[in-house]
């Protein structure tokens, strides 16, 4: 006769039943699950109720049906634990599997485990505490011997810590460290894929993302808790800009917090455009998964999988910060029924050429509508005060009124509004400079927030000659009729050589970076 305990762990095993590798080095795909993910919250929970809630949702997703199919999952950033419940995380090259090994705190340990249960490869960000100072690194220790690091964590499918990479760019975060130099870290898979991964505000620089890129590395993985900010940088219209541009595949996670504006989950394959992609008017946890071609099999199959998005009303819901276009050269879009124009607009020496072949509705007097400016830029901003970089841009963008203060702003939910343009087809061609301190993307958005399948869209780069120093001549043309386009545009960051954002270099007095960022406040509340 069996006894009850003994039955419990029988169902237990038979309810967690480790999944088997399901793809092999000579597979054309391999499948990927990247995690959207939201929590309530809950008045007066401690630090530590907090990270088990959350650590429980994360084992209830690693243990879901939907994942069985899945080699790799990926969670976003900022959404497991807090500063007050860090971790310490082992070095990858001690190849140490943390589950059950109390060195480690329980988000690691308990990880580890599901990674070895359902043989998959997890990757989760979290808070890491590490002891200070370390060897190489000579700037001042905090008072209680610990660097806070933004830590995306790596598992094999046997719970080791492959790799780990520590957030270099940081969008304030107050009381996190940042490593003495960026960290340019990958890892191999069973599969036979090379991962890269970075987080969040570090896509907006040149190291470590690109240099991943200028290495070699196809495939990355993305945890993020973006700020998404019309006209070009809302999250799944700069994933799949920079994925399209590096031709590589992108697993995206984002964390769902649409009141900050937080959303922006998918996976992204290169010139071959999303495979899915999701942005969120509400709070959602979910797994989305999809089957993505090797970089290698340039003929593998895409199989796409569209979600639903949400009208322009209910996306007004999502918080949407606004750029600092106020400086751009632009011009009017006339409003001019049938209309062809060929427009240039240039700022100082930067210029961009237009064609449009657009429409109008009549009889526009007692409605609201969209307006369109052609815009050129080619100089500095701010992102918020934590780094600041320089843009060079060619752009047209939507206007909710006459005033230029209403560009690249919104109607609100309750505005009715008719789609009074239609854009039936765009080229822009501008010169771009070619080197590596030069990130040339395309970029567009819709009315819902959403970018435009790739297969609208034509992106053409040529060199161009008789230049003193090397240049690209950068075509982007809209080929399908949208009446529902907020921004199309090329857009392109311009580095600089010595890259310091969030390097927390010696000369300042403290080894922690202490940036307050009303954002951040917002998060830490709800969760």
């Amino acid at each position: 006769m069996y006894k009850p305990t003994v039955v419990f762990c029988i169902l237990l095993l038979l309810h967690v039943a480790p999944s088997k590798q399901v793809s092999t080095p000579t597979d054309p795909h391999y499948w990927a699950g990247v995690v959207e993910f939201s929590s309530d919250r809950v008045i007066d929970e401690t630090p530590e109720t907090s990270t088990a809630n959350r650590l429980a949702q994360y084992l209830n997703i690693i243990d879901s049906g939907e994942a069985n199919v899945t080699d790799v999952l990926v969670f976003p950033e900022s959404t497991l634990n807090r500063r007050e419940t860090a971790s310490f995380v082992p070095h990858p090259q001690d190849q140490i599997a943390p589950c059950n090994n109390l060195q480690y705190e329980r988000v690691v340990r308990d990880i580890s485990c599901a990674a070895r249960n359902r043989k998959k490869y997890i990757v989760i960000n979290l808070t890491e505490k590490a002891k200070c100072p370390d060897q190489f690194d000579t700037r001042p220790c905090s008072p209680d011997g610990l660097y806070h690091f933004n830590t995306n964590v790596a598992f094999d499918r046997e719970g080791v810590v492959v790799s780990r990479y520590r957030k270099f760019n940081l969008f304030g975060e107050a009381g996190i460290n940042t490593t003495t130099y960026p960290e340019i870290v990958s890892f191999e898979t069973d599969f036979g894929v090379r991962f890269g991964h970075f987080i969040c505000f570090d896509l907006m620089f040149n190291e470590p993302a690109l240099e991943l890129v200028r290495l070699g590395v196809t495939d990355f993985i993305f945890p993020t808790m973006w700020f998404s900010e019309l006209p070009f940088l809302t999250a799944a219209q700069i994933q799949q800009g920079w994925a399209f541009s590096n031709n590589a595949n992108l697993l995206a996670a984002g964390a769902s917090f649409p009141g900050v504006g937080s959303t922006g989950t998918g996976v992204y394959s290169g010139r071959r455009g999303a495979i899915t992609t999701v942005m969120n008017h509400e709070p959602q946890t979910k797994l989305y998964v999809a089957q993505v071609p090797k970089m290698n099999f340039p003929n593998a199959a895409v199989n796409k999988i569209p979600q639903p998005k949400g009208t322009p009303a209910q996306m007004a819901k999502l918080y949407l910060k606004r750029d600092q276009i106020d400086k751009y050269t632009t011009k009017d879009l006339p409003m001019t029924s049938n209309a062809q124009l060929e427009e240039s607009v240039c700022y100082q020496n930067h210029c961009c050429n237009f064609t449009i072949n657009y429409s109008v509705k009549p009889n526009l007097q007692n409605t609201m509508y969209y307006r369109y400016k052609l815009a050129a830029y080619d100089a500095g901003r701010t992102f918020d005060g934590f780094a600041d970089g320089q843009i060079t841009t060619c752009a047209i963008f939507a206007c909710s009124s006459a005033n230029y203060s209403d560009c690249s702003t919104r109607f609100a939910a309750d505005e009715a509004y008719d789609e009074a343009v239609t854009f039936n087809a765009i080229t822009i061609v501008a010169k771009f400079a070619d080197n590596d301190e030069t990130f040339v993307l395309p970029n567009n958005v819709d009315t819902s927030i959403v970018p435009f399948d790739v297969t609208e869209t034509d992106y053409i780069v040529v060199p161009s000659v008789g230049d003193p120093t090397p240049h690209n001549i950068v075509t982007y043309k809209l080929i399908t009729p949208r009446s529902d386009l907020f921004t199309f545009a090329i857009w392109a960051r311009k580095f600089e050589r010595h890259a310091n954002a969030g390097a927390n270099p010696a000369s300042l007095v403290s080894a922690l970076v202490l940036l307050v960022v009303s954002v951040a406040g917002l998060v830490k509340n709800m969760w």
